[in-house]
């Protein structure tokens, strides 16, 4: 019996390594008015405007929204970039007076500490189909003292949404995991960096769905540690009869 509970844990423990991760979907910047909230004053020569092109269809505000209300409808975030190279193009609001959108990023954190923590950010963007250029990177950085201030940068992994933004250009789903290390912190901070050759100067795309995905336990490695229990419970029990 002691052999046959063992081999039954053991296949079970190899089947579930094999099983898909469950993750919570935390929005934090999904419409008009999120998107309101950011600014072009990052390191790069961008502009910023509120946008009615609408990549996931969303009209519920996300996280982002400080200051609360149900939002104007769908939209997102166009950003004209007017440099080549790495730049820190837009810089989100600070999230110091948000313990929601803090949460999401930092399970764990409180006040003004930052845990560490390894999650996972998806975003929307277009890619810029004007001029010519070899490559086009996008990804996101956190401020606060304890991370470096601007760190970390995220680099991303890409898939084709198959459809077109208001220029015509393809949308992209961003993958962008990150880690964030203990510190402490003076209003939590959130932006945008692009890493592109392309040019001339000055295209526009559009960025949009910003959402953290948090990693929740699987209901099959929740079972497995229960019947893992029950198994050395039932053992025990022989060894004392």
């Amino acid at each position: 019996m002691k052999k046959l509970v063992c081999l039954s844990v053991g296949i079970l423990a190899f089947a579930l390594q094999n099983a898909s991760a469950q993750y919570i979907t935390n929005v934090l910047f999904t419409t008009v008015n999120d998107f309101s909230l950011f600014s072009g004053t990052g390191s790069g020569n961008s502009t910023v405007a509120t946008s009615a092109f609408d990549a996931d269809g969303s009209t519920v505000n996300g996280l982002g929204n400080i200051g609360g209300g149900t939002g104007t409808g769908g939209g997102s975030l166009q950003i004209t970039w007017g440099s080549g190279g790495y730049n820190e193009i837009v810089v989100g609001p600070s999230q110091g007076s948000n313990p929601a959108f803090l949460s999401a990023i930092d399970p764990g954190s409180s006040g003004n500490t930052a845990v560490a923590y390894s999650g996972i950010i998806q975003m929307t963007y277009s890619l810029p189909t004007t001029g010519t250029g070899s490559y086009f990177q996008t990804g996101v950085f956190f401020q606060y003292s304890g991370n470096g201030y601007y760190g970390p940068q995220l680099w991303s992994s890409t898939t084709d949404l198959l459809y077109t933004d208001s220029y015509g250009q393809e949308v992209y789903q961003a993958t962008i995991p990150y880690t964030i290390t203990a510190g402490s912190f003076n209003g939590f901070g959130f932006g945008i960096f692009v890493n592109s050759n392309y040019a001339p100067a000055l295209f526009p795309f559009y960025v949009d769905d910003i959402t953290s995905l948090t990693p929740v336990p699987e209901p099959g490695t929740m079972a497995l540690v229960g019947m893992g229990t029950l198994a050395f419970g039932f053992l025990a029990r022989r060894r004392r009869s």
